[in-house]
């Protein structure tokens, strides 16, 4: 259970790579094919591009990212950060976000999306249901996201507790801004 909780103590440097590497091309692929792009560091939309599009916005949230987070620990840890820590155990904690996307597989979600993309209220009216269905799943996958991001964070850098949580935040947000407006030159 721990191993699921917080797999940053128990996974080598190499294997947490792999794994995100691996996930970030199936993630780039099937935003590809769905039509799903990338317009902030958590957000995507359906504004659908080339797969060399969504593949370079993959790795630019992820080595943006795992640049400030980096910069973070350097500032604040008195021990000593690397960037490839920084970077490996960011793209193993950004599976749970690419696990959230296979939702929009399912036909019927991607189609009541679609409406909440146009603003047709009227047709996301019927379909109540179901988008309480895809908000709280949604939810959940965020917290889980948020919660190993800020483990693989806290593990690469040392810095844990209250100044290990706002040096996180502080890290998302400068990263949420800057990948908004750097997406949009893509």
């Amino acid at each position: 259970m721990k191993k699921i909780v917080n797999p940053f103590n128990y996974l080598p440097l190499r294997q947490a790579l792999c794994w995100g590497v691996a996930a970030m091309i199936l993630t780039a692929v099937f935003m590809w094919q769905l039509g799903l792009r990338a317009t902030s560091l958590t957000q995507i939309d359906f504004g659908g591009s080339a797969l060399w599009k969504v593949t370079v916005a993959q790795l630019l949230i992820w080595l943006l990212f795992s640049v400030v987070l980096c910069l973070g620990g350097m500032i604040f840890s008195k021990s000593k950060v690397r960037f490839t820590d920084v970077a490996a155990y960011n793209l193993f904690a950004r599976i749970p976000f690419d696990i959230s996307l296979l939702i929009f597989a399912v036909p019927t979600v991607k189609s009541v999306m679609g409406y909440a993309a146009d603003g047709n209220l009227n047709a996301m009216m019927n379909h109540l249901g179901l988008l309480s269905a895809v908000g709280l799943v949604s939810m959940l996958f965020a917290v889980w996201y948020f919660y190993w991001s800020y483990k693989a964070f806290a593990e690469a850098t040392n810095l844990k507790n209250t100044k290990g949580v706002v040096t996180f935040i502080l890290c998302y947000v400068v990263t949420y801004v800057s990948s908004a407006f750097l997406l949009n030159l893509i």
